[in-house]
């Protein structure tokens, strides 16, 4: 899809998920107050700085590797809701019910990694930011799904899984970073 020689699903792609972002945000307020555990209200602040750290990120990769078919919006749209979930999930009365959302979050992030590195040909920089989040979200995948199996079996206690799973994101975050040396910005 063209209009003249800009494509289309650049500009709307932008737009449609930086409305959407900030719905998933705004909605995700009105839970607040449903909140009960210490460690509900510390995954619900912590799901929101990790989604804004995320757009730090997306934004500038989205308008460097726009999206070029149909199936990429569906992609996106999957991931806006595993956003929405993973936000809605930290009122649930289990930890597994958020690390499972979290995964499902990842899963989508890793595919959308896997179109983007196959759809274009992304430089030595690019490739090395790309592969770098590839590798920290499937740690990520790994070590969230072994808390999870943790809780489900054993009694462990929320607070220190969740506090795990905080200190996890952060050093992955930390990792990919130091890996590609910088913060990435178009």
């Amino acid at each position: 899809m063209k209009k003249g020689n800009k494509p289309v699903l650049k500009d709307f792609s932008l737009k449609f998920i930086d409305v959407m972002l900030g719905i998933v945000l705004g909605l995700g307020f009105q839970w607040w107050p449903d909140l009960i555990e210490p460690w509900q209200y510390i995954a619900f602040i912590f799901v929101y700085i990790n989604l804004v750290d995320y757009w730090i990120d997306y934004s500038p990769t989205i308008k460097k590797f726009p999206l070029k078919r149909e199936v990429d919006v569906l992609l996106h749209t999957f991931i806006i809701f595993s956003m929405f979930y993973l936000v809605f999930t930290t009122q649930s009365e289990s930890i597994t019910t958020f690390l499972f959302a979290f995964i499902i979050y990842r899963v989508f992030d890793v595919t959308w990694i896997w179109r983007m590195s196959s759809e274009y040909n992304p430089n030595n920089y690019d490739k090395r930011f790309l592969s770098s989040w590839n590798l920290f979200d499937w740690i990520e995948i790994a070590f969230t799904a072994t808390l999870a199996i943790l809780v489900y079996f054993l009694s462990v206690n929320y607070l220190l899984i969740i506090m795990l799973f905080i200190l996890l994101r952060i050093t992955t975050r930390i990792m990919a970073s130091l890996r590609y040396k910088a913060v990435y910005f178009s």
